[in-house]
């Protein structure tokens, strides 16, 4: 029951930052179950479980408050569900300090580029649809192989000049779809034994349980938070989020 209260607290902290800026929820719970020793694979598919109630539920909450682009967000739903079964079947062997530290440069990279933006107050410009696709691509791939959408997507679509209300949304609505498609391929490859290790399920059950419990109030609200939120500041905050999630990243590998 600890861990579980714990646990429902760190889903609800956790969904508030994604909701409202369009990542954190997967970076924060996999941080926490990999320090706890779950095997990697594991880590990524119970985090990707719990992510099924709690981005649902803030994939609506976008939705209601007309926080999508349709033309962004189809090409994300599909390209990135696609990156998001190769990485969890092909490429999970790529998983390394290497890859990490050119993930986590990328993150402060794009980081900084975003908090220009915001602090220059830089209008927003229309993307290219291929590298709207190829944003979907990679973020999937960085979801399938264990590490965060949120993180690369949100920041990939700010940093282009997607309005942030707009990046943030589709970006969380987009990552339903994908997680649904991590989650299921993980759930066939332990089931054909393609990782050992899949019936220590039940050590993350009741982790898994208080992330979604708390994840899915928090999911509600925000929507309406990234709805209400000034552009510029918006901007700022998701730019200096990426910034620390990088430097984390990288401080930790």
């Amino acid at each position: 029951m600890q861990d579980f209260l714990a646990f429902g607290l760190i889903g609800f902290l956790a969904q508030l930052i994604d909701g409202a800026l369009g990542m954190g929820f997967g970076v924060i719970s996999s941080s926490i179950l990999l320090a706890q020793g779950v095997p990697p694979a594991l880590a990524s598919a119970s985090v990707n479980a719990a992510k099924l109630p709690t981005t649902g539920t803030a994939a609506l909450s976008h939705f209601y408050h007309k926080n999508l682009d349709p033309n962004v967000l189809f090409k994300l739903c599909a390209f990135g569900a696609l990156g998001g079964v190769i990485g969890a079947t092909v490429l999970t062997s790529l998983t390394g300090a290497t890859l990490m530290v050119i993930i986590n440069l990328y993150l402060v990279l794009i980081g900084l580029l975003i908090v220009y933006r915001g602090v220059q107050n830089i209008a927003p410009k229309l993307l290219p649809a291929r590298f709207t696709r190829l944003i979907g691509l990679a973020g999937g791939l960085i979801e399938g192989i264990g590490g965060s959408w949120g993180p690369i997507v949100t920041t990939s679509l700010l940093g282009s000049g997607t309005e942030s209300r707009y990046a943030i949304g589709s970006s969380n609505f987009a990552e339903f779809v994908v997680s649904v498609a991590v989650f299921t391929t993980f759930v066939l490859a332990f089931a054909v034994g393609y990782w050992e290790g899949g019936s220590d399920w039940r050590s993350v059950a009741y982790p898994v349980a208080g992330l979604v419990v708390g994840g899915i109030p928090a999911a509600v609200i925000g929507g309406y938070f990234s709805k209400v939120t000034p552009r510029r500041a918006l901007t700022i905050i998701v730019g200096l989020l990426a910034i620390s999630i990088g430097l984390y990243r990288t401080l930790t590998v």
